[in-house]
Parts: C-alpha cells; structure tokens; sequence
C-alpha cells in the first residue's frame, strides 16, 4: 500500500471539494474538527486504527443525503479503492459512513472500536458552543423559525421518531442536541460531552429568560 500521508493527503482534497457546497456547519471546518477529536479520542483510548479512523471522520459526510446527490458509499469504495487503500479498511470506512448518523437511530448496530469514536467525535462538534452556532446555522439555511413557542416538545423526541426536520432551531436542541451526552460510545466521549451539555443548558435556560422578557 502506498504511503498513508499521501494517501491521506489526496483524501483530504477530495473531501474538499466535495464539502464546498455544504452548508458551511457541515463544511470543511466541520471535518476538520470531527478529525481532531476522532483522532484525540483514539489516544486517550489506546485503541482503534488510526488510518481507519483518519479516513473514517474524513469521509464521514460524504454523501450526506441533506446536501448530496451522489451514493456515498459507493463513492468512497472508489476513492479509496483508486487510492490503494487494502479491502478491508475500505468496508470499515465504508460502515462507518453508512452508520454514523444519529437520523438513522441505529443504535443496536455492532460498533466497532473506529465507528464508535468518529461517531462519539462527529456528535461531540454538535454539542457545546460550536454545536449552537451549527445548529442556527442550518436553521437558517433551511429556513427555520428560530423559535416556535406555539409548538410542544415531543416524547420520543421527533427525530427519535423518524422525522427528518425539527419544527424549529430551538426544538432541535430537545430533539437531538441534548439527547447526545447518553449516547457517547466512549468513556473519553462522555468526559468531553458532559461540559458541551452542560453549556448547552445554560444556553437555553438565558435563551428562554430573554424571550419571555417583559
């Protein structure tokens, strides 16, 4: 096999070009933070391949149905298989991309030590301060109320219950963002998410006080 900072390299472009036209919560800034924290998580671990891993939060978004239109796992099996890359960290790459996301509520998947930190690190940049500015960023983007105060929470929350849409920026917080702490894979995970909950909370309870100023 070839090099792997080479390798990577060439990835790195890929991806690239490929995230330009995301919206710029889920852009090239996004990747680079879910790789720092994959990376992060795997050495306060001690385990998981980090090539598998490096690949995996790289190509995580690759054909993330909110913005692409191409096959996402068949894009990378030819990427990395032009690259080189041997079979079997291609399937894990691969599975890694097809299970990472929370909209799928796959939590009774097999998990493998890769998958479980590029998730834990792809959740942990969707929590805390960064995780607030992603979130009305998209809503944004997508055209959501920032706040509805008409609309209850639902219980299960309705991304839990296959919705794709939340019915606004600030309902998204109760029906992902702060769900995300308890489903840390990693003990490394829920040490970092418990400080980006915790601000988050802080965050809705001045939200709150602000909007329902007199």
């Amino acid at each position: 096999m070839r090099e792997v900072k080479e390798i990577t390299k060439e990835v790195e472009d890929y991806v690239r070009g490929a995230v330009d036209k995301y919206e710029s919560g889920h852009g090239w800034s996004h990747i680079e933070r879910v790789v720092r924290l994959a990376i992060y998580i795997r050495d306060c671990e001690k385990r998981g391949d980090r090539f598998t891993i490096e690949l995996a939060a790289l190509l995580h978004d690759i054909g993330d149905h909110k913005f692409a239109l191409h096959d996402g796992p068949a894009e990378i099996r030819r990427l990395l298989g032009e690259s080189g890359v041997a079979e079997d960290i291609i399937r894990e790459v691969v599975y890694i991309n097809e299970n990472i996301s929370f909209s799928k509520g796959k939590n009774d998947i097999i998990k493998s030590p890769e998958l479980q930190i590029v998730q834990d690190a792809d959740r942990l940049d969707a929590m805390g301060a960064v995780g607030i500015a992603r979130a009305f960023n998209y809503g944004g983007f997508k055209g959501s109320e920032i706040y509805d105060p008409r609309e209850g929470y639902l219980n299960p929350p309705s991304l839990g219950s296959g919705s794709s849409r939340s019915l606004s920026t600030v309902h998204h917080f109760y029906d992902k963002l702060l769900l995300l702490r308890d489903l840390m894979n990693t003990p490394t995970g829920r040490r970092l998410a418990d400080e980006r909950h915790d601000f988050m909370v802080k965050y809705l309870e001045q939200f709150f006080r602000e909007w329902d100023a007199h």
